[in-house]
C-alpha cells in the first residue's frame, strides 16, 4: 500500500512538473507592429518575443530580454484573424528559446496561407532544423555594433530565403543601402 501512494504521488508531481516546465516555456510577446522592411517584398505581421536569450551588446530592442507579456499561442488566432487580410507573411522577432511553442505557432500561421520568418540572435542555422520546413525566411546572427546589421555590407548578421525545409538563398543584398553616383 505505501508503495502504491508513493508511485501514485511520484506520478502525480512528475505530472505536475511537465505541466510546470511547459508554463515555463510559453512564448509570450511585448506587442506587434505591420512592416514592410524586416523581410524584403513581404508585408509582415512582426511579433515581438521577450525573453530573449541572446543579450546582445547594444540592441535597439534590449527590452525583448526581459520575460513579460501575454502568451502568444493566447493570441495568434486573433492577431490573424485581424490582420491576414493586410499581410503576407508573419514574422517573429526571437523566440526559439522554444521551439516547440515557435513550431506550433509557425504550423498555425502556415495553415492561414502567410509566410513566415523568424529573426534570431542564433548563431548557427542548425538549431533550426526541426522547423526549416514551416519557414520562408530565417535571420541569424547577433547584433555587434561595430559590423552593423543587415543593412551593413560588414554584417555579421545573415537573412536566409528557405525553401522545402532547404536553405536556398542569402538575402543580405536586399537590406544594404546603395549609394547614388549623384548623391
Amino acid at each position: 500500500m505505501c508503495v502504491e501512494t508513493i508511485g501514485s504521488s511520484l506520478r502525480l508531481v512528475l505530472a505536475m512538473c511537465s505541466v510546470m516546465c511547459l508554463i515555463k516555456r510559453k512564448l509570450k510577446y511585448a506587442g506587434y507592429d505591420i512592416v514592410f522592411q524586416e523581410v524584403p517584398g513581404e508585408i509582415s505581421l512582426a511579433i515581438n518575443i521577450t525573453n530573449c536569450p541572446y543579450h546582445c551588446s547594444e540592441c535597439h530592442s534590449s527590452y525583448l530580454a526581459n520575460d513579460f507579456g501575454d502568451f502568444v499561442d493566447d493570441d495568434i488566432d486573433k492577431l490573424l484573424d485581424k490582420h491576414s487580410s493586410l499581410i503576407t507573411c508573419v514574422c517573429f522577432m526571437g523566440g526559439d528559446q522554444a521551439m516547440d511553442d515557435l513550431k506550433f505557432l509557425l504550423e498555425k500561421v502556415k495553415a492561414q496561407g502567410l509566410k513566415t520568418c523568424v529573426y534570431s540572435g542564433a548563431e548557427d542555422v542548425s538549431i533550426f532544423k526541426t522547423i526549416l520546413h514551416l519557414l520562408d525566411y530565417l535571420k541569424i546572427g547577433p547584433y555587434i555594433k561595430t559590423l552593423g546589421g543587415l543593412d551593413s555590407s560588414t554584417t555579421n548578421q545573415k537573412f536566409f530565403r528557405v525553401a522545402n525545409g532547404e536553405i536556398c538563398d542569402l538575402m543580405n543584398d536586399r537590406f544594404v543601402k546603395k549609394t547614388h553616383p549623384n548623391s
